[in-house]
């Protein structure tokens, strides 16, 4: 009773990722959306002004860039050089970052989503710790890893093309420093861990059989 409860359980779990699959199929969609939105895509980009009181002239790289807006940080003084420009930009190659943010979102969230399935598929048949399973959930584990390199590329691909398409007079652009998103790294190793868990759980389950 205890085996048919926990296969209806992991059988539920199946459709229901199942169905998260064919939406996200759906969103496939929404990368075009992008072209199509007349509005532009709001930034936010630190600078360091040459003085405190020093007003910065902007000078945009095209007409598509508008409506500029400065404004303090919020882990800085209140008289700091430390300033945040903030912006509308609909330009192409603005759009064609976003839209290679969204694809490549969309993707792994449609990769992990499918090896997900197959992992409770595994459990469906009660056998939650078949070979297969392993090197699935490693594939995930290798997909949120992959999505924390992603982010850090994406960040210098933003700054770059900022930099290039505004000059500043009075402030510049600050450096770009490189920032892990600790949360996901963590959940990476994590799944690699549970990956090598259920890679010795299947050696286990296979040593047991060939004994009986």
């Amino acid at each position: 009773m205890k085996t048919l409860g926990k296969r209806s359980l992991s059988s539920l779990f199946k459709r229901g990722i199942t169905f998260v699959l064919y939406l996200e199929f759906l969103l496939l969609l929404t990368p075009p959306l992008v072209f199509l939105d007349e509005d532009g895509i709001r930034y936010d980009w630190p600078i360091t002004l040459t003085t405190v009181r020093t007003k910065p002239i902007i000078y945009p790289g095209s007409d598509l860039i508008t409506d500029f807006e400065l404004h303090g940080r919020s882990d800085a003084e209140v008289t700091s050089a430390d300033q945040t420009l903030s912006f509308e930009d609909s330009t192409l190659g603005r759009r064609l970052l976003q839209t290679l943010h969204n694809l490549v979102y969309i993707g792994l969230i449609l990769f992990i989503t499918w090896q997900l399935r197959r992992v409770f598929s595994g459990f469906s048949i009660n056998q939650p710790f078949a070979n297969n399973n392993a090197a699935r959930i490693k594939w995930i584990a290798f997909a949120v890893l992959f999505l924390v390199g992603f982010d850090m590329l994406e960040d210098v691909l933003h700054q770059l093309y900022t930099s290039s398409t505004i000059l500043l007079s009075g402030a510049r652009f600050d450096a770009y420093s490189f920032h892990v998103d600790s949360r996901t790294f963590m959940l990476g190793l994590l799944l690699l861990i549970l990956a090598e868990v259920f890679r010795q759980g299947y050696a286990y389950q296979t040593d047991s059989e060939s004994i009986l």
